[in-house]
Formats: C-alpha cells, structure tokens, sequence
C-alpha cells in the first residue's frame, strides 16, 4: 500500500521537477549547470529532465495540468532571482492543490488496491 505522500514523491514532484527544468531551458534560456545550482541537483539530472530519461512519464503531466501551471510559475520565480524560501511556498501548493485533485484520488486508490478510501480529502 502507498501513501499519498509516497504517491506525490514517487510520480508528482519529479514531474513537477522535470517541467520546471524544461520551462527554466526552453522559455528562459538558462544553462543546465545554472539550473542545476538553481534547484539544487546535478548537471547530469537536468539533462535527464530535459531529454526525458528521468521523469518522462506524460500521463502524469497529462492528467495532471496543474503541474504545468505551478511549473510556469516556480520557472518564473527562479528567473527573477528568488531564492528557495520564496519559491518553495508555490511547490507546497502544488502538492496540496494536486492532492486534493480527484483525479490524483482516483489514482491513489488504484495504485494502493483501496476501495471506498477518503484519505486524500483530509
């Protein structure tokens, strides 16, 4: 059985990530080594972002646009200089926003086999 906390680290974050390292390279131009000091991982990982070898999985981006809502506006805040502290309060409502999604719901129940589970209402 997964948690919605185990759900949101293993499928949601990294693709919130890897959506934030595309919009960072493609619409701001910012190198990968930049990037990568910006959110505090490897060169080699923004480059797996970016080629989708880490994170590619499109269903998730998909079936969750808000991901690329909250993507825009973090990529935003990180080109105008925002440190993490100020930038980090946007990706925690993302987490609690995507939660409450019924389609991230759906896809609890699923993936942990339970039927009649609110836990993701609370």
């Amino acid at each position: 059985m997964k948690t919605p906390c185990e759900l949101v680290v293993g499928k949601i974050l990294p693709s919130l990530r890897a959506s934030v390292v595309k919009e960072l390279s493609r619409k701001y131009k910012m190198k990968q080594s930049d990037i990568a000091k910006k959110l505090g991982i490897t060169q080699a990982s923004v480059s797996q972002y970016l080629s989708s070898t880490r994170a590619g999985d499109r269903k998730i981006t998909e079936g969750f646009p808000k991901i690329k809502t909250y993507a825009k506006e973090i990529a935003r805040r990180i080109s105008e200089g925002q440190d993490k502290s100020q930038w980090y309060g946007v990706l925690c409502l993302a987490c609690k926003d995507i939660r409450r999604d019924e389609e991230f719901c759906r896809m609890h129940r699923i993936t942990s086999n339970l039927d009649g589970c609110d836990v993701c209402d609370k």
